[in-house]
């Protein structure tokens, strides 16, 4: 695993150089004229199902959770959400009740860990499915009060690139896309980062090569997603680190423990936690940005 990890950070760092556009990003909101504290927004997607974003993403945010962050983590699986048995809880409330005026947020809300909440949808709610979230200002609003006290919102999306989808990872401040060495994996997280940039041609992207049995599957994986990205988009992905094939992640998975929870030193929670750390030391605690710009629920309601 020694050798994964050194290798993950030779990677990560070449194109955390190559990536001079999200940088400049980050520099901009270093010092503006007007200060506030403003969520950061990641969208976690992968275009088809079972690639194990919903693992990654209730792990992850446990992972910013463990370092000082204050992370909500919402299950927008819409209908077919699953986050809540990743975790082991079962919510008597959910996002359709807020919808339907019965409850209010906080009254949904799960802390799953110090400093980390779940925000659940539904499971098997057609009603709840096809919701247009972009359609529900009120709660849209209501999203957009949580943002004053956390550090980080993480976003499990749907599979697939419906209009729903699409319309969350275009409004996060950046996205990770999960990717396993499975061909039609690969053509899938090409496909949404396709539809993404169409949509949103600056976005900072970056991959998550999951279900890894070799460092060698991980650069393979990457290497892929990076060509065609560069060759028919004209743009770069920023690699971001690989989950590798871990029996342990699967036992947690069945035990409805986070794996970080169930076995902290297994190898895919000492990855998850490696993850975790870029993330962080890319946006410190004390990040600003202008009065101005617009929160996450804001840019859904703008669209």
């Amino acid at each position: 695993m020694n050798d994964q990890a050194s290798t993950l950070r030779l990677i990560a760092q070449n194109n955390t150089q190559k990536n001079s556009m999200y940088s400049e990003q980050q520099a901009t909101e270093t010092n503006p004229p007007k200060t506030v504290r403003r969520m950061r927004s990641i969208a976690i997607s992968g275009g088809k199902g079972g690639v194990g974003k919903s693992n990654l993403s209730v792990n992850l945010a446990l992972a910013l959770g463990s370092i000082g962050n204050k992370v909500s983590l919402l299950d927008a699986d819409f209908g077919l959400a699953n986050a809540d048995l990743l975790c082991g809880v079962t919510p008597k409330h959910h996002l359709g009740h807020v919808i339907a005026g019965w409850k209010e947020l906080d009254d949904i809300a799960v802390q799953i860990s110090n400093g980390v909440q779940l925000i659940p949808s539904g499971s098997g709610i057609e009603e709840l499915a096809n919701i247009s979230v972009s359609a529900h200002t009120n709660l849209l609003h209501k999203l957009e009060a949580m943002e004053r006290s956390s550090n980080f919102m993480l976003i499990d999306t749907a599979a697939g690139i419906s209009e729903n989808v699409t319309g969350i990872l275009i409004s996060a401040d950046e996205i990770i896309i999960v990717a396993t060495p499975d061909p039609t994996s690969i053509v899938d997280a090409y496909a949404t980062i396709k539809i993404i940039l169409r949509h949103s041609p600056e976005k900072p992207i970056f991959v998550v090569v999951n279900n890894v049995v070799g460092v060698g599957d991980a650069e393979q994986v990457f290497e892929q997603v990076s060509y065609v990205s560069k060759r028919f988009l004209k743009r770069e992905v920023n690699f971001l680190g690989m989950i590798p094939n871990d029996d342990l992640l699967v036992e947690a998975v069945r035990e409805q423990i986070p794996v970080l929870e169930y076995a902290p030193e297994a190898p895919s929670s000492r990855a998850i936690k490696l993850i975790a750390k870029q993330i962080h030391s890319r946006n410190p605690a004390d990040l600003a940005t202008t009065g101005e710009a617009q929160s996450f629920w804001n840019r859904i309601i703008s669209k």
